[in-house]
């Protein structure tokens, strides 16, 4: 019987000062450490205002990695655009691929957040995913 995972995508509307990079590389540095550990892989896209994160991987180290993402209060209004099984990882190469400051796509997490669309989330970062490798 094939494995199936647990998938989170979310954004959210970040509480950090224009100079975050510090906050940034600690967001990073945590999950890069954590999310092998925990068997996660995911996308992590910062805006500069909005967070954006698909994550996947057992559904209890998700609930784990959930509650401390929702719990941090470096951002607010957290809206959940998916959580559902699915047989195969999206991201399984990346414990956390991660965009870097992307101020163009803000106006697609804005979207995001105000229509609970996923579909030009999902494709954004599947192109820049697919363009790391």
């Amino acid at each position: 019987m094939m494995s199936m995972f647990a998938t989170w995508l979310y954004v959210s509307s970040s509480l950090l000062e224009q100079n975050a990079d510090t906050e940034i590389a600690n967001i990073r540095s945590t999950a890069e450490a954590r999310n092998p550990e925990l068997g996660l892989t995911g996308v992590l896209l910062f805006s500069g205002h909005h967070f954006a994160q698909f994550l996947e991987g057992a559904e209890t180290n998700l609930h784990i990695i959930k509650a401390s993402i929702c719990s941090d209060d470096r951002h607010t209004s957290l809206v959940t655009l998916q959580t559902e099984p699915v047989k195969k990882r999206r991201y399984g190469r990346w414990a956390l691929a991660y965009s870097g400051w992307a101020t163009h796509i803000d106006g697609v997490l804005a979207d995001a957040l105000r229509t609970n669309d996923r579909r030009k989330l999902l494709r954004y970062m599947d192109e820049f995913v697919a363009g790391r490798r």
